[in-house]
C-alpha cells in the first residue's frame, strides 16, 4: 500500500505498512493528522534502532504521535507466571516501566516535544472514557457468546504461545485464561478512550488481535463509540538491528 521508509538510506531497520484496517486510502489515513503507539515491553520490536525506526516512520507522518508504555497492563501477566499479590503485580509490572523510560530516555530526547507525548498506561484508565468502554465491554464479554469466544480465543493464542516458548505458569490455565481476558478487556477499552479523544489511529509492529478485526470488519454492533472510529495500521519492521 505505502512505500517502505527511507530508513535503510540512515541506517536504520526500514519500516512499511503491512496493512490497514479497515482498509481505507493513503489519503484517508494522512488525513488524520495524530496516531499513538503502544510500548509492549516485551516485544524486541520496542528495543534499539528498531524502536528509534517505528518513532521516526510516525513522526515524519503525523503531526503529532502520542507513545503509551503498557507498564501496568503488565500486571496480569505478573500474576500469570508469578506467584504473587495484586500490589506485588501491579509494583512489578510499573517497574518494567522504570527500566524501560531510563532505558530509552535519550532515545526519546531526539524527539520534538511538540510532536511526541510520552505517557503510562495507569494514566488511561483514570479517564471517563476508560470507564464507560470498560463497562460496555465487560457487558458485552457476559452476554454476547461470540463476543466472549473471540476474546477468549486470542486469550488462549497466547496462553499457547507461553506454553511452547516453555514459560511457568503460578496456576492453572483456567486462571490464566480468566486473567488474559481481563488484560485483553481492560486493553481494548483503553483503546475505545484514545480514540474518543481523538487518538483514532493507531500504529503497531506486529498483526491486530483478532477479536479487533472483528471488530473493525464491523461483526459486533453493541460495542464503544470509539471502536467505531478507530483505525489500526500493521508496521512491519525489517533489515538488520544492532543493539
Amino acid at each position: 500500500m505505502i512505500s517502505d521508509s527511507n530508513h535503510k538510506i540512515a541506517g536504520l531497520p526500514a519500516v512499511k505498512i503491512v496493512k490497514v484496517l479497515p482498509e481505507i486510502s493513503e489519503r484517508q489515513l494522512f488525513a488524520h493528522r495524530q496516531c499513538y503507539l503502544g510500548i509492549s515491553l516485551e516485544n524486541p520490536a520496542f528495543e534499539g534502532e528498531s524502536l528509534f525506526a517505528l518513532m521516526q516512520w510516525a513522526t515524519e507522518r503525523f503531526d503529532r504521535c502520542l507513545v503509551i508504555v503498557g507498564d501496568y497492563l503488565c500486571r496480569y501477566n505478573q500474576l500469570i507466571f508469578s506467584k504473587c499479590s495484586q500490589e506485588e503485580a501491579a509494583e512489578a509490572a510499573n517497574k518494567l516501566g522504570d527500566l524501560f523510560l531510563q532505558k530509552n530516555a535519550e532515545l526519546f530526547r531526539r524527539f520534538p516535544a511538540d510532536k511526541v507525548r510520552l505517557t503510562r498506561w495507569e494514566q488511561h484508565l483514570q479517564t471517563p472514557q476508560f470507564a464507560s468502554s470498560l463497562a460496555v465491554l465487560n457487558k458485552l464479554f457476559a452476554s454476547n457468546p461470540e463476543f466472549r469466544g473471540a476474546i477468549e480465543t486470542d486469550a488462549l493464542g497466547f496462553i499457547k504461545r507461553q506454553k511452547k516458548h516453555n514459560r511457568t505458569f503460578s496456576s492453572d490455565t483456567a486462571y490464566a485464561l480468566k486473567l488474559s481476558c481481563q488484560y485483553l478487556l481492560e486493553e481494548i477499552a483503553v483503546f475505545s478512550a484514545l480514540s474518543e479523544q481523538g487518538w483514532e489511529v493507531e500504529v503497531y509492529p506486529g498483526p491486530e488481535l483478532e477479536v479487533l478485526a472483528q471488530i473493525e470488519n464491523g461483526i459486533y454492533m453493541d460495542i464503544p463509540d470509539g471502536l467505531k472510529k478507530r483505525i489500526n495500521v500493521e508496521l512491519k519492521i525489517s533489515g538488520s538491528i544492532h543493539k
